[in-house]
């Protein structure tokens, strides 16, 4: 029945040409994707022939060939382990620049630390020095002032270092004020009170660990042959002696004395007595 066809119009090359080989981009796919070595699909020259195969128009020999169309050289494709190289190397390149330039921390970091005094201007160099001093000078001015006014500071202190539990007076005389901070002499704390009228006039309390009774402090304590006034205060017995009248009574294991040397009644002693016992 081919008889009876109408032969198609056009040239034999026309149609020697539409079976040609396939495009450049397909065959250098096929060369350079990775095969198994036992895969003969695609053919292999140096079997077939015994010798490498000659390269045609538009057809790939090798990685490394150059490719020919219609006699015009044309440069190598690169390969792809190259083009990834060289992707890597130009990403790190922007990752180096992008972090050598990135200081927005640093920037932050200042602002914060700016935002304290010490990290101001100002306050660089002598400046700091200078006000650190004088804080300094401030802190001890306060402590002393505090040790020197407040009896109570200064007692804790000398009773801690006498080894004795001392206790604040609470009851001094009209016109009389402490004369300074409390001492800790011999294992005994002592505090003195002078009047703000007559200097010459004080009377000093101690006050120190002892195991004595009551009477033995009659017998150690009290001078003998003196006058002696005994008067009782919250169950401890006082000892009022001397001409001076100085006095001396034991209360939980401390000693307490009185030197008497700014003529004070028996009335005011047994009023600071009262005021010792804790």
């Amino acid at each position: 029945m081919r008889g009876g066809l109408k032969k198609p119009e056009g040239r034999a090359h026309d149609l020697a040409h539409g079976s040609a080989l396939p495009r450049i981009g397909t065959q250098l796919r096929a060369k350079t994707i990775h095969r198994h070595s036992r895969v003969e699909h695609f053919g292999n020259p140096l079997k077939s022939g015994g010798h490498a195969s000659q390269a045609v128009s538009g057809e790939i020999v090798s990685r490394g060939a150059a490719v020919s169309t219609g006699g015009a050289s044309a440069m190598a494709a690169p390969l792809p382990s190259m083009m990834v190289s060289a992707s890597h190397q130009k990403l790190e390149r922007l990752l180096d620049e992008a972090l050598a330039k990135a200081d927005s921390h640093k920037q932050a970091l200042r602002y914060h630390a700016a935002r304290h005094f010490w990290q101001r201007r100002w306050f660089n160099g002598p400046a700091r020095w200078a006000v650190g001093g004088a804080v300094l000078l401030v802190i001890i001015g306060a402590f002393l002032y505090s040790w020197r006014s407040i009896p109570q500071l200064s007692m804790k202190i000398a009773g801690i270092r006498a080894h004795v539990a001392t206790v604040i007076p609470t009851y001094k005389p009209d016109g009389y004020k402490i004369a300074g901070p409390a001492k800790a002499v011999s294992g005994a704390v002592v505090v003195q009170y002078k009047s703000a009228s007559d200097q010459s006039k004080t009377y000093d309390i101690t006050e120190q660990p002892s195991a004595f009774t009551s009477s033995m402090v009659s017998q150690n304590v009290v001078p003998k042959g003196s006058p002696v006034q005994t008067s009782q205060v919250e169950g401890n017995t006082v000892y009022i002696y001397g001409s001076s009248n100085d006095a001396s009574w034991v209360n939980n294991g401390v000693l307490y004395t009185i030197k008497n040397r700014s003529s004070l009644g028996s009335d005011q002693l047994i009023q600071i007595v009262s005021g010792l016992n804790p």
